[in-house]
C-alpha cells in the first residue's frame, strides 16, 4: 500500500498552528497543494445540512471553488463548511479516502492562502493510526505521545470511534507520516460489549468505566473570572486553549492559566468520573524537539541514560509532573484545601479523545465538587470536562490480536505486535503504511459494543543537534527554577511569531 495514499492528505494539517482560543493560524507549503491533483475528489457537507462533491478544487480568499457535474462552478465560504472528505486515487488506481471533521481539522485544511504560505517547522508527534469505517479511513488514533525515547515508553488506550466492523472484522492502518523513527511495541484491540445506553472509556492506565450520568460543570472560569461554558460544556472540536495576547514572557504570573469548574455533587458521593477531553496544544508538540535540541550532541548519552532509568531519567519524571507541560494534575477542592487527584495526560494535537479520571473525593464536604487545572501558557488545547458519580457496570472484554500475514512476501511484521516485549515493529521516516486487520468477536446478544485501541511504545524524533554545543546552564535551570521552561517556550514562540510577521509571505490569519 503506497505512502501516498495519506501523507498528502495528514501533512496538510500537520502544519496547522493553533495561536490561541480565539484564533488560528495556518500554513501549507506550495508542494503540498501541488500534492492534490485534479484525481482528487472532496465532498463536502455544509452547516445547512447539503452534500457537495467537488473536483480541481482551490482555495482564494476564504472561499472552496470548485467544480460540479450538475451544477458547474461553485464557490463555498469557509463558513458554511461542517467537514470535507478528501478521496485520492493512488498509483495502483485504488481509491482511498481520508475524513477530516470537527471545525479545527477542517479549518487547519482549508483556510489556507495556499500561494502564500511558508513552510513552518512541522510538529513532532507520533504514529497515525486510521480506522476503516467501511468505506473511510479516519484518522483516530496518536498513541504514546512524548515518549522520546525507549525510557519513556509508554501504553495507552483510544476509543476508535470511527471503525466499525466489515466482513467479520476490523481495519486499521499504522503510518508514520513524519520526520522520525516510530517503535510500536504492542497494538491490539480491547472489543467491549456493554449495557446498550451506556459509553465505555479507558483512563491512563488501561482500566474501563462506564459513563451514564454524565454531567457538564455549573460553572467555569479563568483566572479573569470569564465563563469558560461555552468552550467546555460539550466536546464540539472548538477547545479552550490559552489567550497569548494576555501572556507575556517577562510576568511569570501570567505563564500559566487556571481554571476551575464547579460541579453538582450528590449528598454522600465518595467517588467520582471525570471524563476530560484534552490534548496537547500544536505549539507544545513542536516544543518537544527544541527541549531535545538543547542537548546539543550530547542528546545520544541523554538518551541512554533516559533508558536506563538513571538520573535523568527521575529528574525528567519530576520536571514533566512541576511543570504540567504534558502531565496536568487534577486538583480537587476538599475540607483541607487544594490536593491533587489525579495526573490528566496530554495527548497528542490532532485526535483528542475522551479519557475517564477516577477521583477520590470523600474528604470533599458539601453539595460542589470544585476542580482547577493550571495549564501553562500555550501548551494545552481543552475541549470538555464532565462528571459522572455512577457506579461502573461490568462489561465483556475480549482482547485481539491483529492477523498475520500483512506482508506475504516479507516477515511476519505483527510478531512484534503481541504484547509488551521489547519487540518493537519499526516504522522509518518515509515507509509506506501499514495495513492491520482483525477479527471481530461474536456479538453479545442485547448488548453495545465499543472497540478500544491498545498500544504501546515510544518514537525517535531526527532531531538536528549534531556538532551542537549542549545548553547546560539552560538545562541546569530548567530544573530548578520553576516556570524557566515555560517562559523559554514563550520566547521562542514569539521569536517564530515575529519571523512570520516579518516574512511578507506569511500566512494569514483566521479569525473563528
Amino acid at each position: 500500500m503506497k505512502s501516498t495514499m495519506s501523507r498528502a492528505l495528514i501533512s496538510i494539517f500537520i502544519v496547522v498552528f493553533l495561536a490561541s482560543c480565539t484564533r488560528r493560524v495556518m500554513y501549507l507549503s506550495p508542494t503540498e497543494v501541488a500534492r492534490l491533483s485534479a484525481q482528487s475528489r472532496i465532498e463536502v457537507e455544509t452547516t445547512d445540512g447539503a452534500t457537495v462533491e467537488l473536483r480541481n478544487a482551490k482555495i482564494e480568499n476564504r472561499t472552496l471553488i470548485g467544480t460540479t457535474e450538475k451544477q458547474g462552478p461553485v464557490r463555498l465560504d469557509f463558513s458554511s463548511i461542517k467537514s470535507a472528505r478528501i478521496e485520492r486515487i493512488d498509483k495502483t488506481g485504488l481509491g482511498l479516502a481520508i475524513v477530516l471533521t470537527g471545525a479545527a481539522v477542517v479549518l487547519a485544511w482549508l483556510a489556507i492562502e495556499a500561494e502564500n504560505a511558508p513552510s513552518p517547522p512541522p510538529a513532532k508527534c507520533c504514529p497515525f493510526i486510521y480506522a476503516y469505517d467501511g468505506e473511510s479511513y479516519h484518522l483516530d488514533a496518536e498513541p504514546f505521545g512524548a515518549s522520546f525515547c525507549e525510557g519513556l515508553k509508554r501504553a495507552e488506550w483510544t476509543v476508535m470511534e470511527h471503525l466499525a466492523e466489515t466482513d467479520g472484522g476490523y481495519r486499521v492502518l499504522l503510518a508514520n507520516e513524519l520526520r522520525e523513527t516510530q517503535y510500536t511495541d504492542e497494538l491490539s484491540l480491547l472489543v467491549v460489549d456493554h449495557p446498550a445506553g451506556l459509553r465505555v472509556v479507558p483512563d491512563a492506565s488501561g482500566g474501563l468505566h462506564t459513563i451514564s450520568a454524565l454531567q457538564p460543570p455549573r460553572s467555569a472560569r479563568n483566572s479573569y473570572g470569564e465563563d469558560l461554558l461555552p468552550l467546555i460544556s460539550r466536546r464540539d472540536g472548538l477547545p479552550w486553549q490559552t489567550d497569548l495576547e494576555r501572556v507575556d514572557p517577562e510576568v511569570r504570573e501570567s505563564l500559566r492559566d487556571e481554571l476551575t469548574f464547579d460541579f453538582q455533587k450528590p449528598a454522600g458521593a465518595r467517588t467520582a468520573k471525570l471524563l476530560v477531553n484534552a490534548s496537547t496544544s500544536l505549539w507544545g508538540a513542536q516544543m518537544g524537539e527544541r527541549f531535545l535540541s538543547l542537548y546539543g550532541d550530547s542528546l545520544p548519552d541523554w538518551y541512554s541514560e533516559v533508558d536506563r532509568h538513571g538520573p535523568a531519567w527521575f529528574k525528567t519524571m519530576v520536571w514533566q509532573s512541576r511543570e504540567e507541560m504534558n502531565l496536568l494534575q487534577i486538583r480537587v477542592l476538599t475540607k483541607n484545601g487544594w490536593k491533587t487527584k489525579g495526573l490528566i495526560y496530554g495527548g497528542e494535537p490532532f485526535v483528542s479523545t475522551d479519557k475517564a479520571y477516577a477521583l477520590d473525593i470523600g474528604d470533599v464536604p458539601g453539595e460542589t465538587l470544585t476542580v482547577r487545572v493550571t495549564p501553562p501558557a500555550n501548551f494545552w488545547s481543552i475541549d470538555h470536562l464532565a462528571v459522572d458519580y455512577t457506579l461502573d457496570s461490568p462489561v465483556s472484554v475480549i482482547e485481539v490480536e491483529p492477523n498475520p500475514g500483512v506482508r506475504p512476501k516479507g516477515p511476519d511484521d505483527t510478531a512484534a505486535l503481541k504484547e509488551t516485549d521489547g519487540s518493537y515493529l519499526v516504522m522509518a521516516e518515509g515507509c509506506d503504511p501499514m495495513g492491520l486487520s482483525f477479527a471481530a468477536p461474536p456479538a453479545v446478544p442485547g448488548t453495545a459494543r465499543t472497540v478500544i485501541l491498545k498500544a504501546s511504545g515510544y518514537y525517535d524524533i531526527h532531531v538536528q543537534c549534531a556538532g551542537l554545543q549542549p545548553q547546560r546552564d539552560l538545562l541546569r535551570r530548567f530544573g530548578s527554577e520553576h516556570g524557566s521552561a515555560i517562559q523559554f517556550s514563550m520566547k521562542e514562540y514569539l521569536a517564530w511569531q515575529a519571523g512570520q510577521a516579518a516574512n511578507p509571505r506569511a500566512a494569514q490569519k483566521i479569525v473563528n
